[in-house]
């Protein structure tokens, strides 16, 4: 079997819970025979290596690509591995499987592009494999889960978890908190997990130091979601008590965001008289296989975490033979099983428990912490063994590989939205595409707009040419040169704007689809082929876009992203050029009049999403917008925005109101939203000195002084102090 694992942590540059699961499953596989390969980020370089146990291990200097200048970090990182996996493909062939994590959502430009129907994907079964995601971490942090970016890197770990092909989950407590995003049953496979046996042998012999006070080991970050500032309260209670026992925490520091300090810092403090007379000791975080003595020389480890998955730090401590006191909230309680036998488990939601459950551990004798430590390395070896996970995995794979040509018919969005009913049915020829350019004294771009389209690969369409009135002469002249093509309807009308003239047009449509494009842009010759496509697969898809790329008085991208409520109601996702279901766009999603400086797009996309019609963003640069000093959007200022959106809302008001709680912490969190660049990069708001200057004009400036050569050079220093910034943050975690 031919088996990938995407992985966003993997020694020796990045450490953690899922470097080592993957770790140990690639070993596995490997020495069963199977064609292993490891993708990870790195901070280093651009490598490919084969490792002593057999797999190779691709690894790809993050931070490289034209993404960074337009996605946030982590969704650039996300991008980056889809385009690494895709070389991958050309290079070694497709892949049997494809298994990644949940966090962070690193596999959501993978999923994405193979919903998207991208050929090289298609057949390639994806797995998502549940590490615990940052949505669920971040909440049980006491942190800001509607802060930019790390609101959205939550929704698209949703995503993930929703668009996978398969989902497995070591431990029931994670896939019971998450099943609710799913309908299939979430599969649970407990971890693999193994020690290096020559490493073991070193401490054979070592034993807890009867003449120093019972010690009680934890190890692991200081995490409020780990639950050390509970367990040293209870502690407390049970040292003011008289009890003479030692805690000792090995790990490194987090911060406490809704409090703004590091735990570990303020625990040192307020406990700082233990510390002095021996009753608590806090060492930095080392090594994983320097823990053995730690462990082996400790009287018991505890895991009393608030929410957890299947921690390592419990599997590894049952292995070597250790008592365990664990909380119930997660995996952990599920390797003791039986408490009392193979451990001891305790409930923080019974007052008190966690300190009665302690005294009883720190009463017990020589013998009795022998045997249940003998129990908890016969229980945890019964549940993580090497060869029974194999099977297990392979078994799970292969039933997933056989399924791989089953097709979806459903979009994934994150938030599902129940479908209204139409007002009337319009006649539509099948599979006929209307493309309805709004026409007004372009005569100098409209030729380019016309011969993209023509050079379309996807051949059944008509074009629809809506005059609105325009005055110019070149303007009215260049379109007799239409009026003989078979293919192009050509409609005078009475000046009334953008948002009458796209009505006008879609009305006066023949077909089935219907796309809008202006008379000075242009398209990707694959786009509407890749957009009818996708509205055939999936029928809960009302409507299919792309990312921009602006061209001739800029060189952005701009991207998008699939329609996703709440975030659609506080900001804009899209552009207004998207392959429409006729019938949508007419019982639903036609432009408002009232909308008469612009946004009337926008408006439109709000309608749609209020009947429950949604739109999905191919992410490729396969529409052309073009940048001209005179445009409507350029003639945009913060009070015209705010007077606009006030009239969307207004119009919509169920779904504003339905809403509101989100929309409300949304900007509450990251101020008003044309401070908003995109969903994936945080939010700068302007000081109160400059705040007169209008941001769009601020943008278009900054743009021009990018676009100069000490503008390039400025962004490619930006790009790399970001790299060394995030492999800081990352490395203090």
């Amino acid at each position: 079997m031919k088996i990938w694992f995407l992985t966003g942590e993997f020694a020796p540059e990045f450490g953690g819970g899922i470097g080592t699961y993957v770790e140990n499953c690639a070993k596995m596989f490997a020495k069963a025979g199977d064609d292993v390969t490891v993708v990870v980020r790195s901070t280093k370089e651009n490598k490919t290596e084969k490792s002593k146990d057999g797999y190779r291990i691709v690894r790809f200097l993050q931070g490289e690509g034209e993404e960074y200048t337009f996605l946030g970090y982590d969704n650039a990182i996300a991008y980056q591995y889809y385009k690494v996996i895709m070389d991958m493909i050309k290079k070694y062939g497709k892949p049997d499987i494809i298994e990644m994590q949940e966090y962070n959502a690193y596999g959501q430009y993978i999923i994405q592009n193979k919903l998207m129907l991208k050929e090289e994907l298609k057949d390639i079964p994806l797995v998502v494999h549940l590490h615990t995601p940052s949505f669920e971490t971040l909440r049980i942090n006491q942190f800001n889960t509607y802060e930019a970016p790390f609101y959205w890197i939550g929704e698209m770990e949703k995503f993930c978890i929703k668009g996978a092909d398969a989902l497995i989950c070591p431990s029931q407590f994670l896939a019971d908190k998450l099943q609710y995003l799913v309908k299939e049953k979430i599969n649970v496979i407990n971890l693999p997990f193994d020690i290096d046996e020559e490493e073991l042998a070193k401490y054979k012999d070592l034993k807890p130091d009867k003449s120093q006070k019972k010690t009680i080991l934890y190890f692991g970050r200081t995490e409020y979601r780990k639950g050390v500032i509970q367990m040293l309260k209870g502690a407390e209670r049970l040292w003011k008590k008289g009890l003479d026992f030692k805690i000792k925490i090995i790990g490194g520091d987090t911060k406490l965001e809704s409090k703004g300090v590091l735990i570990g810092e303020e625990l040192k403090k307020k406990y700082s008289k233990y510390i002095e007379n021996g009753n608590l000791e806090m060492l930095d975080p080392i090594p994983h296989l320097e823990l053995i003595p730690h462990i082996l020389s400790a009287t018991a480890v505890t895991i009393p975490s608030l929410y957890e998955n299947f921690p390592n730090t419990c599997i590894y401590s049952m292995w070597l033979g250790k008592p365990v006191l664990v909380s119930k909230s997660g995996g952990q309680a599920e390797m003791v099983q039986e408490s009392g036998k193979n451990g001891i488990i305790f409930d923080w939601d019974i007052e008190g428990d966690f300190e009665k459950k302690l005294e009883e551990l720190l009463s017990m004798d020589d013998n009795k912490l022998s045997t249940m430590g003998n129990n908890a390395k016969e229980r945890i070896n019964k549940l993580c063994n090497m060869d029974t996970n194999l099977q297990l995995r392979r078994e799970f794979f292969e039933r997933v590989i056989s399924e791989k040509n089953k097709s979806k018919e459903i979009f994934p969005f994150v938030e599902e939205m129940p479908k209204d009913d139409y007002l009337k049915v319009y006649e539509g020829e099948k599979d006929l595409l209307s493309i309805v350019i709004p026409y007004y004294n372009l005569a100098s771009t409209l030729p380019e707009t016309i011969e993209s389209i023509k050079q379309s690969e996807y051949k059944k369409y008509e074009i629809i040419i809506v005059n609105d009135g325009s005055t110019d002469k070149d303007s009215i002249d260049i379109l007799k040169n239409y009026e003989n093509d078979d293919t192009i309807r050509i409609l005078n009308i009475e000046n009334k704007g953008l948002a009458n003239a796209r009505n006008v047009g879609a009305e006066a449509a023949k077909g089935e689809f219907v796309a809008f494009i202006d008379a000075d842009d242009k398209i990707d010759k694959t786009f509407y082929r890749k957009a009818i496509d996708i509205l055939h697969q999936y029928h809960n898809v009302s409507y299919v876009y792309s990312w921009v790329q602006y061209f001739e008085g800029s060189s952005a991208v701009w991207p998008t992203f699939n329609i996703h409520i709440p975030y659609l109601l506080c900001a804009n996702m899209l552009a207004a050029y998207s392959v429409i279901r006729k019938n949508d766009f007419l019982n639903f999603g036609k432009n408002r009049i009232k909308m008469e400086y612009g946004m009337e797009d926008y408006d439109g996309w709000v309608s749609l999403a209020e009947h429950g019609c949604l739109g999905v963003s191919i992410p490729e640069k396969l529409n052309f917008y073009r940048v001209r000093k005179d445009s409507m959007s350029r003639q945009f200022n913060k009070k015209m925005r705010v007077y606009l959106y006030q009239i969307s809302r207004d119009g919509h008001e169920k779904l504003f109101e339905k809403y509101s709680k989100e929309i409300y912490m949304l900007l509450l969190t990251n101020g008003q939203p044309f401070y908003w660049n995109n969903p994936t990069t945080p939010v700068y708001l302007p000081s109160a000195e400059n705040g007169a200057v209008q941001i769009d004009d601020r943008i278009y400036r900054l743009e021009r002084i990018l676009n100069t050569f000490p503008g390039k050079v400025a962004r490619k220093i930006y790009r790399m102090l970001r790299k060394i910034k995030h492999f800081f943050v990352r490395f203090k975690r």
